[in-house]
């Protein structure tokens, strides 16, 4: 009985080992490929609405910049006066792409050129 343990108890640890570390079969993989597709299906992104941006904005602050394109770090091409009603020509987030009474076209901020 005792040489039948020697040998048993090191089988079945060496059986439940292999067991654990076999690598999948084909049909385990066809699985698991199907799953990341359908882990990795787009969602839609809606489109903003057109319809929500001003025609012409009123400029509100008492100087404001005109920008080469939608942000801080863009260079300022002229200052703005209180009070010029600028025409809207497209919106990026919360920049204004605008076109002055001179005909200039640059991007401002729309917390300081409010819609009319």
């Amino acid at each position: 009985m005792k040489t039948i343990t020697y040998f048993l108890v090191p089988a079945i640890f060496f059986m439940l080992a292999c067991s654990l570390t076999t690598p999948p079969t084909a049909k385990d993989a066809g699985a698991q490929a199907v799953k990341k597709i359908y882990l990795t299906t787009p969602t839609s992104n809606p489109t903003p609405s057109l319809s929500t941006i001003p025609e012409t904005c009123t400029v509100s602050a008492h100087s404001l910049h005109l920008r080469s394109c939608g942000g801080l770090h863009c260079t300022v091409i002229t200052w703005l006066s209180e009070g010029e009603v600028l025409v809207v020509n497209k919106a990026d987030q919360n920049w204004l792409q605008v076109t002055t009474p001179a005909g200039q076209t640059g991007w401002v901020h729309s917390k300081y050129c409010g819609g009319s």
